[in-house]
């Protein structure tokens, strides 16, 4: 998948899940502290990178800087499983509460 293909799936997808779940600065603090007990309960790189991809969300927020673009690989997962079944969230994490999500669900 060309780099291109990969940012437009990531922000189409980050797009439709923020539709559904607004970000706002509260809700990406919580998802930055929420991505960081993660890494604490079980460490990896994959949660490193969530953790920085959640924290440049949280500056995106509030700056409008998109310092979570350098967290590629999260960007890169996201965007596969955008174009995979149209949704950022992996399905054992998915509350198929967004649009994309269940219509998805009742295509499958």
């Amino acid at each position: 998948m060309s780099i291109i293909k990969i940012i437009y799936n990531y922000n189409t997808g980050m797009a439709a899940y923020d539709q559904c779940h607004p970000p706002t600065i509260n809700s990406q603090w919580q998802a930055f502290k929420s991505e960081f007990d993660e890494f604490i309960e079980e460490p990896s790189i994959d949660e490193a990178w969530d953790i920085l991809h959640s924290f440049g969300r949280l500056i995106w927020k509030l700056t409008k800087i998109p310092l979570h673009l350098l967290a590629f690989p999260t960007v890169y997962k996201h965007s596969q499983r955008f174009a995979e079944y149209g949704c950022i969230r992996s399905q054992r994490n998915c509350e198929f509460s967004c649009i994309n999500c269940t219509l998805n669900q009742s295509s499958n």
